[in-house]
């Protein structure tokens, strides 16, 4: 008899000890970089850099697919994708930012990025996470930079910095189907 008592005792403090995990985590707070003035941002790997694209800005990631490159076309560009069935130029963010690069298998990821009508392709190394970012987190560009900083809208204590999105697509040339 004792014993069923104390098993039933050992269980209701197990169901207790689980049901106060539950509600806490159905109760977490969301970090203080989920608040109203937060940014979610995609995180890239060029490299051993990191960089961050606004996610509204993101229309898709697609698979790793082959570029076809265009002559005579600025050396920035790595060419055009069919995205389905429509030509997308496709900026190398590699050589755009000046990053050394470490080889071409031929095959590369890009993700696509859409703001105010416009698509274009972005050649990338790897995706490796949805982040938000505080308002307080981000410091502005040093305009003191040289190279990218034009592309660079700021970056985070980490060192993930926030490509301008309006800055990737002033490289594009106007009117095109892009």
């Amino acid at each position: 008899m004792r014993e069923a008592m104390d098993g039933r005792r050992r269980r209701e403090q197990m169901e207790a000890v689980w049901r106060g995990r539950a509600q806490r985590l159905s109760q977490r707070q969301a970090s203080g970089a989920t608040g109203q003035n937060a940014l979610p941002v995609i995180v890239l790997g060029i490299g051993k850099e990191r960089y961050g694209i606004d996610l509204p800005d993101v229309a898709e990631v697609l698979p790793v697919v082959r570029v076809t490159p265009v002559p005579g076309a600025a050396a920035v560009f790595a060419g055009v994708v069919n995205v389905h069935g429509e030509i997308r130029p496709v900026i190398d963010l590699r050589r755009l930012l000046g990053v050394e690069a470490v080889g071409d298998g031929g095959l590369a990821r890009v993700i696509l990025l859409r703001k105010e009508g416009r698509t274009m392709g972005l050649q990338i190394d790897s995706v490796e996470q949805i982040r938000w970012i505080g308002a307080g987190d981000l410091q502005p560009a040093r305009s003191g930079d040289a190279g990218a900083s034009r592309h660079i809208q700021g970056s985070t204590q980490d060192r993930l910095m926030l490509l301008s999105t309006a800055a990737l697509f002033a490289e594009l040339p106007k009117g095109g189907t892009t």
